[in-house]
């Protein structure tokens, strides 16, 4: 977790502990572990922290969230930064519509022998 995160992140997080930042790559594994926890912003097909987690079972579901992100996009310093300061203006080329989405290597179809390896 840095500053370089958190100043990447996305802005429709809500304030508090745990953000998604921009590497995510919409594989919707946090809005299926965590559905009240995550949403998901049509616009840069990305999921984001709509409401900080309040009771244990949430907490927990965060967790398994953030522990299984492929592309590590999900963050839990934020109470560590000043959320008045705005979100960097440079964004990705494939975030605005200039590249192509890149693939997560994790998410990639693989042939089943290759799944464990």
């Amino acid at each position: 977790m840095s500053r370089e995160s958190f100043e990447q992140r996305l802005p429709y997080n809500a304030r508090g502990k745990y953000y998604v930042c921009e590497d995510c790559l919409d594989c919707d594994l946090c809005r299926e572990t965590a559905p009240t926890i995550f949403g998901r912003q049509d616009d840069e097909g990305a999921s984001f922290v709509k409401k900080q987690p309040e009771t244990e079972e949430e907490l927990s579901l965060v967790r398994e969230s953030l522990e299984g992100c492929p592309c590590e996009a999900i963050h839990d310093d934020g109470d560590v930064f000043d959320w008045s300061l705005p979100p960097a203006t440079k964004r990705p080329a494939w975030r605005v519509g200039l590249a192509e989405k890149p693939a997560c290597k994790h998410c990639q179809p693989r042939p089943w022998w290759k799944f464990w390896g």
